[in-house]
């Protein structure tokens, strides 16, 4: 590796010399919100401006505003190429902007997911932009072209390049930070390419007192590079979940040192809250500080300057005190971490701290959410130097918030930690942590990231969130907010060491009230959670700032007018349970009503979010009337299409599926967004079936059929992502996780298969033409007189619940059956255990790609029945014999027990879920082995008589449902598989094979 050093090339006064003259015209380069340059001999910035929309120009010394741009989106960050033009990264929209040097719009350039880090490359004049949620690197020439695009380890943010053309990259929320060598970058027919990087995975640490700062590095963001290029500063959280979230021992402040020479983390120089983070007060208190976003060094190389967002703080760091961790003293003394903060500008005057720009004597910090700048004086480079506010207020950058002022007052609020900033009615205690410290940029797919974190053994403690919630957040979002507040972040006064006042959830003063409607304006803002007690979104534009957008049930096609070209796929889904999911399925509502009753009304769309979120995003609150539960050929659908009439269809309906046009990863609860507004539509579309005006609608689409294609098929259909979605499942606030079906696929062969061709996802053996067939390819037709395809996916939807597809399709019901017996064996064996002989059966897992059961597996019944008769005929032992139609509660079942806080099981109010109680269903590719002692007097040969059944619910919950739904018959015990064998008994002991 090349030394990164100039004064590897020049002496060192030198070296200083030319950093205190151009300290803007370095090759190093970091990703920011705010950059400067120089317009001829006019000294200029400029600053992207966040949710707020707009960039801005200013002169740099005075703060002048020559000229702000409304651009729409979350502007994130911006780089500057060397003749003048801009690429701004749009968060929010998936694009990229390309402005001239007059800040006039030249391009806007679609990405992936969440472009968020920008620099420019002046060696290659090209832009390097991450796509944090897309996972992708890609470079962009000065005109806006792709030049290069690479898949990376997930979550990527942060960017830095070094003067020796290294490429540094963070990984936000897999706490790593990759290094490319650009001097390695290739070219080829398929364009610019780049080797694999050194990827440093930051050390994760963990200490037996939970106020001990410890854990995970999570929120990795920005990067500060040395003047000299010799090491990186990466300023992030620390996530300490392996004991109950709580106020003051889950989330710690830090900054992780990575030595660029040695590409490696100095681990003992971590920068640490109550260690190298520690500056007492005046009455010996440490002050805390939180969310540390911005570091940059000083142009000397002897201080670094850190933003604390949360807290609103500047840090500063002395390097010039460190010294080595190998010098003579240190090796007298225990090394102790290197620089230690010597100064905390407290409480700075702008709100939310995060970029910061070094300009003389001058470090200007912006404000995200005051939208302002502060400038600040550095106190000169003597030992004895301290940081001063110069200027409070130095620059106005938005002229018009075009957001509502509510949005914005509850944005402020969730990236709030500054205790003094509301002494009364804080939002956080002693300026520990905001609400952003765990949910960056609030409610999106880095949720999924908090759940992957839980370290408690689900038995013990499966809240990875918020405990102790009355009303499941929507219930009663007021209250919630204030305790998740308090205890979590000591706000709202549970910590009154600062005077603050008490505060009554269930009756807060009118103040906190209005604060906490504040709070739910972001809360529920497009692209956080609209419906707050799910994850569904809807692109389209509000009527009400104040209220999720909506549609109406006009701009819905009724799926029956898809029938004509798709006669299969609209009738195997007329009768599969994706439609009948809602009003019709009578476990589902007798549970929604439950959940309405228990929890509160706008509980209730934390089911519909999968169930029926037609109906959600149509805003109908209410739950419909009537049932089709027997209903066959949608017959109703029909009848409403040939009469014209808008339909509100229960279950995910053909537009509603196919519409889909992102799945936002966020560990499951409906979390996707439909566009009805952007799809190809056609003249007479929504006409009467059966009509002259819908059969000319149809011969459109057949004029043009790959644009219809092209509105209603996505490549991410194929994806077992969309189906994770809804397939899994966590609670609202408390993030229990109740349904897990993809993290039991992705762990498995199916997914992870060496041979492709042996892998399976989710629509290979679910969607199949003959299900129980493994999931191998079917040939078929999905149009009429259309294409034959190699691999046909069917609207089946075939699953475990064949009782209800059976009452209007016996057909279905045989594939349903024909999926649950292709799914387990069964062996058994006599062996010899620690004082007797005993009979083992062995249940493998031989044909599900998840656990056995999967799903609602509180609810489903999969047992071992068996009998045992000795040589004589006389029973020996019978197990899991049904009695008055319930499975005994010694029997052998194979299932997960759900319990409340206290331990107690939960039955149907599974969302109360907070210990595992039991465990015994079976992984995918696993077995489970169940033994009963021989009694001892017994004589062989036995004979066997097992069988392994199946309910799809048990009799309380069947007894509790027919009492709502006096219609649905009783469901009936399945048998999956049989097993008669005769097995001698052993006249030793050594290990003996499974017979079957």
């Amino acid at each position: 590796m090349l030394k990164s050093s100039l004064s590897a090339y020049l002496s060192p006064l030198l070296a200083l010399v030319l950093l205190l003259a151009s300290p803007f015209a370095l090759a190093q380069q970091m990703g920011a919100g705010m950059l400067a340059y120089e317009e001829g001999q006019s000294p200029r910035l400029v600053t992207a401006n966040l949710s707020a929309g707009s960039v801005t120009l200013l002169e740099r010394d005075s703060g002048k505003r020559l000229k702000e741009v409304q651009l729409g989106g979350d502007l994130r960050q911006l780089a500057r190429a060397d003749d003048g033009p801009l690429l701004v990264t749009d968060y929010s929209g998936d694009r990229l902007l390309l402005l001239d040097d007059d800040l006039t719009l030249e391009k806007a350039i679609p990405t992936g997911h969440r472009p968020y880090g920008v620099i420019f490359d002046t060696k290659r004049q090209w832009f390097w932009v991450t796509l944090f949620e897309a996972g992708r690197l890609q470079a962009y020439d000065t005109a806006g072209k792709l030049q290069l695009d690479m898949a990376t380890a997930e979550t990527p943010r942060g960017l830095a390049l070094t003067n020796d053309d290294r490429l540094l990259l963070t990984h936000a929320m897999t706490g790593q930070i990759a290094i490319y060598d650009l001097a390695k970058l290739g070219s080829g027919a398929k364009g610019s390419s780049l080797p694999k990087p050194k990827l440093i995975t930051l050390a994760e640490t963990h200490s037996d007192t939970p106020s001990d700062s410890q854990g995970l590095p999570r929120l990795l963001d920005g990067i500060a590079l040395s003047p000299d290029g010799s090491e990186a500063w990466l300023p992030h959280m620390l996530w300490s979940f392996d004991h109950p979230f709580q106020f003051q021992s889950t989330v710690f402040p830090a900054v992780s040192i990575i030595d660029l020479d040695e590409e490696k983390e100095r681990v003992d120089e971590r920068k640490q809250l109550f260690l190298q983070i520690n500056l007492p007060s005046v009455g010996n208190r440490s002050q805390i500080v939180s969310n540390p976003f911005a570091a940059r060094f000083a142009v000397d190389g002897k201080r670094v300057y850190l933003t604390l967002a949360g807290s609103e703080d500047l840090l500063v760091f002395d390097l010039s005190r460190s010294g080595k961790s190998n010098n003579n003293r240190h090796r007298r003394k225990k090394f102790q971490g290197g620089a230690k903060a010597t100064q905390l500008l407290r409480h700075l005057p702008g709100q939310n701290p995060r970029d910061l720009l070094i300009d003389g004597d001058h470090i200007l910090v912006h404000n995200a959410m005051g939208q302002d700048l502060t400038r600040l004086n550095s106190g000169g480079s003597g030992p004895f130097a301290r940081v001063t506010v110069d200027v409070p207020h130095f620059a106005k950058l938005v002229e018009t918030d075009p957001r509502p002022e509510q949005l914005q007052r509850g944005e402020r609020l969730f990236n709030l930690g500054n205790t003094a900033a509301n002494s009364r009615f804080p939002m956080a205690g002693d300026n520990w942590m905001s609400c952003n410290s765990c949910h960056l940029d609030g409610f999106n797919f880095t949720n999924r990231y908090l759940m992957a974190a839980h370290r408690q053994q689900s038995g013990d403690n499966a809240i990875n969130g918020h405990a102790n919630l009355t009303n499941m957040v929507a219930g009663d979002f007021v209250g919630e907010y204030l305790r998740m507040t308090q205890q979590t972040q000591g706000g709202m006064g549970h910590d009154t060491r600062d005077g603050a006042e008490a505060v009554d959830p269930a009756r807060p003063q009118p103040e906190v009230k209005a604060m906490m409607e504040d709070l739910h304006a972001f809360v529920t803002a497009d692209g956080n959670l609209p419906y707050l007690a799910n994850w569904l979104r809807l692109d389209a534009p509000r009527t009400d700032p104040a209220k999720a957008p909506t549609t109406h049930p006009k701009e819905w096609l009724n799926s029956a007018s898809c029938q004509n070209c798709h006669q299969q796929a609209f009738q195997d889904w007329s009768e599969s349970n994706h439609r009948l999911m809602g009003n019709s399925h009578p476990y589902y509502k007798v549970v929604q009503a439950l959940a309405r009753e228990t929890e509160g009304e706008a509980f209730g769309q934390w089911c519909q979010g999968c169930h029926m979120p037609q109906q959600v995003m149509t805003g109908q609150l209410d739950l419909p009337k009537g049932s089709h539960m027997f209903e066959q050929g949608g017959a109703s659908l029909i009848a409403a299409h040939k009469a014209g009439e808008p339909v509100v269809e229960e279950g995910t309906g053909c537009v509603l599926c196919h519409r889909i046009t992102k799945v936002e990863d966020a560990g499951g609860n409906s979390a996707f967004t439909v566009n009805l507004k952007d799809r190809e539509s056609y003249v007479f579309e929504d006409a009467a079936g059966g009509s002259l005006q819908h059969w000319l609608a149809e011969r459109q689409i057949n004029a043009r059929p790959a644009m219809h294609k092209a509105s209603y098929q996505k490549d991410f259909y194929r994806d077992a992502a969309l189906c994770k979605s809804c397939h899994n499942e966590f609670a609202p606030g408390t993030g229990a996780n109740i349904v897990n079906t993809w993290d039991e696929w992705e762990k498995s062969s199916f997914a992870k298969a060496e041979d492709p061709a042996k892998r399976r996802t989710c629509i290979d053996c679910h969607m199949s033409p003959e299900p129980g067939n493994g999931g191998a390819p079917v040939a078929g037709q999905s149009t009429e007189n259309g294409t034959m395809k190699a691999r046909l996916y069917r609207h089946n939807f075939t699953g475990a619940q064949h009782q209800l597809v059976g009452l209007r399709n016996p057909d279905l019901e045989q594939e349903s059956l024909a999926l649950l017996r292709s799914s387990a064996t069964l062996s058994a064996r006599i062996e010899q255990a620690a004082d007797a002989q005993q009979l083992v059966v062995r249940v493998a897992n031989t044909g599900a790609g998840h656990a056995l059961p999967t799903g609602v597996a509180d609810f489903r019944e999969l047992w071992l029945e068996l009998t045992v008769t000795d040589a004589s005929g006389k029973v020996v032992f019978a197990s899991g014999q049904p009695v008055d139609g319930a499975v005994p509660e010694d029997a052998r079942l194979f299932r997960k027990v759900f319990g409340d806080a206290e331990g107690k099981p939960v039955g149907l109010k599974f969302w109360r879920y907070a210990k595992l109680l039991e465990d015994t269903r079976i992984p995918a590719d696993g077995w489970r082995d169940e033994a009963w002692p021989l009694p001892a007097d017994a004589q062989g040969p036995f004979k066997a008589d097992i069988k392994l059944n199946f309910r799809t619910y048990p009799k309380w919950v069947n007894d509790a449902v027919r009492a709502a739904e006096p219609s649905l018959p009783e469901p009936p015990i399945v048998r999956l598989n049989r097993l008669q064998l005769t097995l001698q008994p052993l006249p030793v002991t050594p290990a003996t094979e499974p017979q079957s």
